[in-house]
């Protein structure tokens, strides 16, 4: 008797969910990724942003399974530095709108960030105050960018990024830092 797994299968890089911090740096989960309607609107929103006058920050939101993690993804590759995740995730932006690469080149080149690519944070929330959430995030970023937290001559704010770090480590329940202090 023939069954289902005898003549359909799933290949192997759909089996299995992205994550943010786990496939950040991989260039596989982008090979097979299809840039929807829906999708294309979101990158098209964050570069306008990018393009306009102020930064941004989004959350993206939605069910379990639909896709939320492979667009971060694409997005992180896209105005991440140049290589090869970042060829690629414009080659699917070219595939699904022509205008879009040279647009999120545009925002790189406007953030004087074509050759490093900007800041990325990603982060997935966890059982954490907001806070600790962001500032994880944050420190992601330099370090990506950096290797590890450099000194304020070659990153501006570090020694605030080090001081929120330290109040988060020793309080039992962080609270938001205000911005004043950082």
């Amino acid at each position: 008797m023939t069954t289902l797994a005898d003549v359909l299968s799933v290949r192997s890089q759909f089996a299995r969910s992205a994550n943010l911090e786990r496939d950040a740096e991989n260039v596989e989960p982008l090979d097979g990724y299809i840039v929807t309607a829906r999708a294309l609107d979101v990158v098209e929103r964050v570069t306008a942003a990018a393009l306009g006058s102020a930064g941004g920050a989004w959350s993206i939101t939605g069910p379990y399974g639909s896709g939320k993690s492979s667009l971060g993804l694409l997005l992180d590759a896209a105005f991440g530095p140049p290589g090869v995740s970042r060829e690629r995730a414009l080659a699917k932006l070219v595939d699904a709108a022509p205008a879009a690469k040279d647009d999120v080149l545009r925002a790189l080149s406007r953030h004087q960030s074509r050759s490093a690519g900007i800041f990325r944070a990603l982060v997935t929330a966890d059982r954490e105050p907001v806070a600790r959430t962001v500032l994880r995030g944050l420190h992601r970023a330099v370090v990506r960018r950096y290797g590890s937290v450099p000194g304020s001559v070659e990153f501006p704010a570090s020694s605030a990024l080090k001081l929120a770090q330290r109040r988060a480590s020793r309080a039992k329940d962080p609270v938001d830092p205000s911005v004043s202090e950082l």
